[in-house]
């Protein structure tokens, strides 16, 4: 399981691209660190969100300033990606 997050987390801080909460604070944390140990942190604060999560029944959003909008924005993007695909 834990080889699971940490390589989630590790796409987390290198690939992906939008804001997150979590990610910012994973390279405040390898500002002070290193890379590896920020990757361990960020995913222990994963399994923490998502046990509260599975607890809860609730939801995460990474940032609060993307809204809904910038969702289906997105959303329509990566649709007409995939309809190009297939053309």
């Amino acid at each position: 399981m834990w080889r699971a997050l940490y390589e989630a987390v590790s796409g987390l801080m290198t690939r992906f691209k939008d804001k997150d909460r979590v990610k910012s604070w994973g390279r405040e944390v390898a500002k002070r660190s290193c890379h590896r140990k920020a990757c361990v942190a960020v995913a222990r604060k994963l399994a923490v969100i998502m046990h509260a999560m599975w607890s809860d029944g609730t939801f995460y959003v990474g940032d609060a300033a993307a809204g809904q909008t910038d969702a289906a924005a997105r959303a329509h993007g990566n649709a007409r990606k995939l309809l190009r695909a297939y053309r």
